[in-house]
């Protein structure tokens, strides 16, 4: 137990020795007489070299904002690395202690740089917490090393077509502000780009990110370039459940106006507008998040399909309607030119008509006024056509309804109802119809007709689609309608989400200190 105790004690000893800083031995220089011996001599200028100064740059990415489509933008933190070559700073001849030396972020301006930038950034910011995130280690070789901790905000090309099943590109670009290729170049490290941990944003999944060096022209020359491009895939999730399940809903409760009846238009009506209302609603609240882009996107493609099939229910109510209305009309005509010929048979076989009788015909008025109190059973019609004994030739018809010559005189003598060959009724139903087209006169007595039927209470409207039955129009509706939007459904998962599951994207597994969730 007491040689146990005795280790352990000798073992926090060992520790604490190594984890103290270690002093300089004698003859060596320190740290701050090393820096003020090498900037004693140093001159800020571009450094002697055959060739141009390489400049190696690394960039560890700590998180990632939001990426917001309005300004078309994205926010990410990142430990920004630069490393040179500068001989002017090298301190090898020095009798030094130390083979680096971690200087202060101020000496940065007495010395010479790159003057790296990120030149489409936004916006950057070095992160002061509390004083400026920068490190500078110079080594005895002349090699500086730099790194900023810094918060940009970078553009991203936006592409909405397939929105909200898109894939979006955010690109960052370094360049030298002062320098062209002939003075400086610019290289990725082996591993250029590291991620601290898996990225994952509110409404985006990083899915794949590309570097690659380009040559820029200027008019001053040749720029080199360094471009880091992050793709980004939307998570769909929440415009299933905030978009497509609602208007699915809307919908179907639009379809609940084929099962009830055309007469409830009311009901009817009010479905479809609330459903149309709805849709609209729910369409212009995606729209207000989105920038004002001119080409057609997914979500417009979906919800436009959605209002179109809740705008074909409310012209179907309108077709429904529109029959319904062509057969009561219909009806109210054939009603109407029944009445004439039953309440004229009524008058004759009550055996006479008074002095001044008057039959009401659906708002009109038949006047027959009489000088004689009876009219007799048989009738003599004397012109183009005979009425007597109760019989008339389909000749003499249709010579007094289209007369050749100039009408004459038409006079209708008729004797008592209980004469020995009375009328029957579709005969005076006949004489009667006549009556309507023609003027009656006869010695004392005239018989004038004021009454003019309706022409749309008549006879049947033109053009209606008397073959058609509202019920049978709700009927086929109610199999048409789900059979086309679920067609248009399969279009439509088809060709956006096919183009989602073609796409393949890698992440390098080196990239992150922690390894990705699966996939």
């Amino acid at each position: 137990m007491r040689i146990g105790s005795i280790l352990l004690l000798l073992f926090s000893i060992f520790a604490l020795s190594r984890s103290k800083r270690r002093k300089c031995a004698e003859g060596t220089m320190s740290e701050g007489a090393i820096v003020s011996a090498t900037m004693a001599n140093y001159t800020k200028m571009l450094p002697e070299s055959e060739e141009s100064v390489k400049v190696h740059i690394e960039m560890h990415v700590q998180d990632m904002g939001s990426l917001n489509e309005i300004s078309s933008d994205f926010e990410i933190d990142i430990l920004f690395t630069q490393l040179w070559h500068d001989s002017a700073l090298s301190f090898g001849h020095l009798p030094a202690c130390k083979k680096n030396i971690t200087m202060e972020s101020r000496f940065l301006n007495q010395i010479w740089t790159p003057n790296t930038c990120l030149i489409n950034s936004k916006k950057t910011m070095i992160h002061a917490s509390p004083t400026d995130n920068i490190m500078f280690i110079l080594y005895e070789n002349g090699t500086v090393w730099v790194n900023h901790r810094l918060s940009v905000k970078a553009p991203c090309d936006l592409d909405l077509r397939r929105f909200p099943f898109d894939v979006q590109r955010c690109r960052i670009i370094f360049e030298s502000y002062s320098h062209n290729s002939e003075e400086v170049e610019l290289v990725w490290m082996d591993i250029p780009i590291t991620f601290i941990h898996y990225i994952q944003l509110p409404d985006f999944d990083m899915v794949e990110f590309k570097v690659q060096k380009r040559n820029l022209l200027y008019p001053n020359g040749q720029w080199d370039q360094l471009e880091v491009e992050f793709t980004f895939k939307r998570r769909y999730g929440f415009y299933i459940i905030q978009a497509y399940v609602p208007t699915y809903l809307t919908i179907i409760v639009s379809w609940v106006s084929f099962c009830m009846e055309p007469k409830a238009l009311p009901a009817r009506t009010t479905v479809g507008i609330s459903s149309l209302l709805a849709l609209t609603f729910q369409f212009g609240n995606i729209l207000k998040n989105l920038p004002r882009v001119s080409y057609v996107k997914a979500m417009d493609v979906w919800m436009l399909g959605c209002i179109s099939f809740v705008f074909g229910t409310m012209l179907e109510l309108a077709f429904v309607c529109y029959i319904t209305r062509c057969q009561n009309s219909s009806r109210w005509g054939k009603r109407s030119e029944r009445r004439p010929a039953v309440a004229a048979t009524r008058s004759m076989r009550n055996g006479g008509v008074t002095n001044r009788r008057q039959l009401h015909l659906d708002d009109e008025t038949t006047t027959i006024p009489m000088m004689n109190g009876n009219i007799n059973g048989n009738g003599t019609v004397n012109g183009n056509g005979s009425c007597r004994d109760g019989t008339m030739t389909a000749r003499s018809i249709h010579e007094v309804i289209h007369p050749t010559s100039s009408p004459s005189p038409i006079h209708f003598h008729m004797s008592t109802f209980d004469s020995s060959t009375p009328l029957s009724i579709d005969q005076q139903r006949l004489c009667l119809s006549l009556d309507s087209q023609i003027g009656l006169h006869s010695n004392g007595v005239e018989i004038s007709s004021h009454y003019h039927p309706h022409p749309s209470r008549s006879s049947p409207t033109p053009g209606c689609f008397m073959r058609f039955h509202p019920e049978s129009v709700d009927k086929f509706s109610i199999v048409c309608f789900p059979l086309a939007f679920t067609l248009f459904n399969l279009i439509y998962w088809w060709h956006y989400l096919s183009k989602s599951f073609e796409e393949n994207f890698t992440m390098p597994a080196d990239a992150f200190h922690s390894p990705p969730p699966p996939s």
